[in-house]
């Protein structure tokens, strides 16, 4: 399946920049990185053609097509692809035989440079908004894209191949949410890292959604201390040291909802495969409490271009007895915006002592007895009906970016706090606080070293 996906703040720069307001088509110029076997396209980044620079008419283009001549070569370096946009201002809904023609002319010249088979494209932006998409093969053939996605406050998925569901098992899904929704949930693929506290409930709910794919992470196996708030698990996987994946995909495939599910019982540092298959989700969630764990799948939203929530809980123990404070956090990031990093859900000196936890712990704990790093080895308590709170609010804020559920603008709800203690639910804007760094990286796919992480650098075999 081929899939082609952008982030919000590229498609309105795209949508600015083909709809000028005069009537006429206009053109621009998408660089593009890859993922899942170069047939997932990531817009990384925008060159928009000068309108003054072309002949433009209401169903005609020419433009200079040297204009891109001079980033080809890091094009080529960095293994990225390109695709040709432009507007049908009269709303014409398919290529036309002039874009045929235009097209080839352009692409035999494309891959005159490229010594490769790996695919370029192009698109065609529509009023409604819409775009529809195809790629054009060394052999100067086209071949439709199967998916196009939108992530920004909203998620807009538009999918050729849609999976059947089964109508009685869904039924209540289906009058509450409606059948497009439905059946967008069962064309969705959601990754969910970390199967314990919050994340076993937002298994539990995103199965009994009608999700069609679930790619579970957790390296941990089921403890008795973990009873109290595993769904699905008992004594004997206890006794068993049975995987907590493992558990949830064994409960999933019982439940008849045709989910497939996915289980990696590792760490996500410890197998490139695991972030691969997270890559190609179409929505992540993060429920774990680890500081770098966090901040990778942070950054695997950002490369892959895929919306992500963060759940987070908190229970603060008075030292006597009793809880000071009962509070979590839900957070939606969107690729382009701000970070766990920049919303201050941690710290450059918190990254710095989890990373040295997990890779020397001798060395972390000489730097803590000194006082030179961060304590963050800390276990805190956790029962089941805090986090099915939080993972019920989580799950709630995943459908309202995907079906109209708030009346007011979801850029409002990018943080949801609540406390049990103060007694509150609230919600922030946070998008004025973008990752400088991260931005660089939207929509940048597959590289070496994987993440821009030294440690990952030998992607480049396993691609």
């Amino acid at each position: 399946m081929k899939h082609f996906k952008i982030a919000k703040q590229h498609y309105d720069s795209l949508t600015k920049h083909l709809f000028p307001g005069d009537g006429k088509e206009a053109v621009s110029i998408a660089i593009c990185g890859r993922s899942n076997n170069g047939n997932t396209f990531l817009v990384h980044d925008l060159i928009h053609i000068p309108h003054d620079l072309c002949e433009r008419e209401f169903d005609f283009i020419k433009w200079p097509t040297h204009l891109i001549i001079d980033k080809l070569p890091a094009m080529l370096t960095k293994n990225l692809g390109l695709f040709k946009i432009h507007s049908h201002p009269g709303g014409y809904e398919q290529f036309s035989e002039l874009d045929d023609e235009s097209d080839l002319e352009l692409f035999d010249s494309i891959y005159g440079w490229f010594d490769n088979e790996d695919y370029h494209g192009s698109l065609i932006l529509l009023p409604n908004g819409n775009l529809i998409g195809r790629v054009i093969t060394p052999e100067l053939e086209f071949d439709e894209i199967d998916k196009i996605t939108v992530v920004g406050h909203t998620i807009k998925i538009s999918q050729k191949e849609k999976l059947s569901f089964d109508d009685s098992l869904n039924l209540r899904n289906r009058q509450t949410l409606g059948k497009g929704t439905q059946q967008l949930l069962r064309n969705m693929t959601i990754g969910v890292v970390g199967c314990s506290g919050t994340g076993s409930p937002v298994v539990e709910q995103l199965s009994r959604l009608g999700v069609g794919k679930l790619i579970l992470v957790d390296p941990d196996v089921i403890e008795s201390k973990n009873l109290n708030r595993i769904i699905n698990s008992k004594d004997m996987h206890a006794l068993e040291g049975a995987f907590k994946v493992n558990v949830a995909k064994d409960a999933i495939d019982q439940m008849g909802f045709s989910t497939e599910v996915v289980a990696h019982a590792k760490n996500l540092y410890d197998d490139i495969s695991v972030i691969q298959d997270l890559s190609t989700c179409d929505f992540l969630f993060g429920c774990m409490d680890s500081v770098d764990g966090r901040h990778l799948l942070n950054n695997i939203a950002s490369f892959y271009i895929i919306p992500y929530i963060d759940v987070g809980v908190k229970v603060i123990s008075d030292k006597r007895g009793g809880i000071d404070q009962i509070c979590g956090s839900i957070h939606y990031l969107q690729p382009g915006g701000s970070s766990l990093l920049t919303r201050g859900v941690y710290t450059s000196e918190d990254l710095r002592a989890a990373n040295m936890l997990r890779t020397d712990l001798e060395e972390y704990e000489n730097q803590k007895k000194s006082g030179y790093i961060t304590d963050i080895n800390v276990e805190a308590p956790a029962v089941i009906s805090i986090n099915m709170l939080a993972s019920s609010l989580a799950v709630n804020e995943f459908l309202s970016r995907i079906h109209c559920i708030k009346t007011e603008e979801l850029a409002q709800y990018d943080i949801i706090r609540f406390s049990l203690t103060d007694y509150y639910l609230m919600n922030e804007h946070s998008e004025h606080n973008n990752d400088i760094y991260l931005n660089k990286y939207v929509g940048r796919g597959d590289m070496s070293p994987l993440l821009n992480i030294p440690t990952f650098i030998d992607y480049a075999e396993a691609i």
